[in-house]
């Protein structure tokens, strides 16, 4: 089912957090939300994700299952990176699939290692790895690529785009190339 959303605001007092806003999200669809920053695009993937209501307008056609990857990790530091995503996830994915997608993002050496010893950019990872393995319908991610070097952003971006095939993803970026490699449509807020 298609995203609708239908002249959306978030106001917080006097502030407006998100001016008007339109778009439909096509179910399958890759977009990505190219913006400066303060124009919003955080707080409509936070509508999105019902962690806000809007001020005005509506937004239908959200699927029951969402995942998503935040602009801070929210990972536990004491816990290792697969304990991590298991927390996340409890029983519905098996451990060997988990060790799987952490390796493929090329964290095999630090699986053990509570994340508080990790890079942000292997954090990051970890926090990808946990968004991809929830099953969804939709998957929304706040610049999920920041902190990566070009050879990992590009490993993480080709799992990012074989684990949501066919399914919809919602990317905020600052950056024209990322956009670009997801072969997404863009939307400039």
């Amino acid at each position: 089912m298609d995203i609708s959303i239908q002249d959306v605001t978030k106001t917080y007092g006097d502030k407006l957090a998100l001016p008007p806003f339109s778009a439909t999200l096509k179910e399958g669809e890759i977009v990505c939300l190219l913006g400066q920053s303060g124009c919003g695009k955080t707080t409509l993937l936070r509508l999105l994700l019902g962690l806000e209501t809007p001020t005005a307008g509506t937004i239908t056609g959200l699927p029951s299952r969402i995942s998503a990857v935040f602009q801070e990790d929210r990972l536990c530091p004491a816990f290792s990176a697969v304990t991590n995503v298991s927390l996340a996830l409890g029983r519905r994915v098996a451990k060997p699939q988990i060790l799987a997608l952490l390796k493929s993002l090329e964290l095999g050496d630090a699986l053990k290692k509570p994340v508080r010893e990790l890079s942000g950019g292997m954090q990051r990872r970890v926090s990808i790895a946990r968004s991809l393995l929830c099953p969804a319908d939709l998957y929304v991610m706040d610049e999920p690529f920041k902190g990566l070097d070009e050879d990992t952003r590009k490993t993480v971006m080709d799992a990012v785009l074989d684990r949501t095939r066919g399914k919809t993803l919602l990317v905020v970026t600052h950056d024209p190339e990322e956009a670009g490699y997801l072969g997404g449509r863009i939307i400039r807020m």
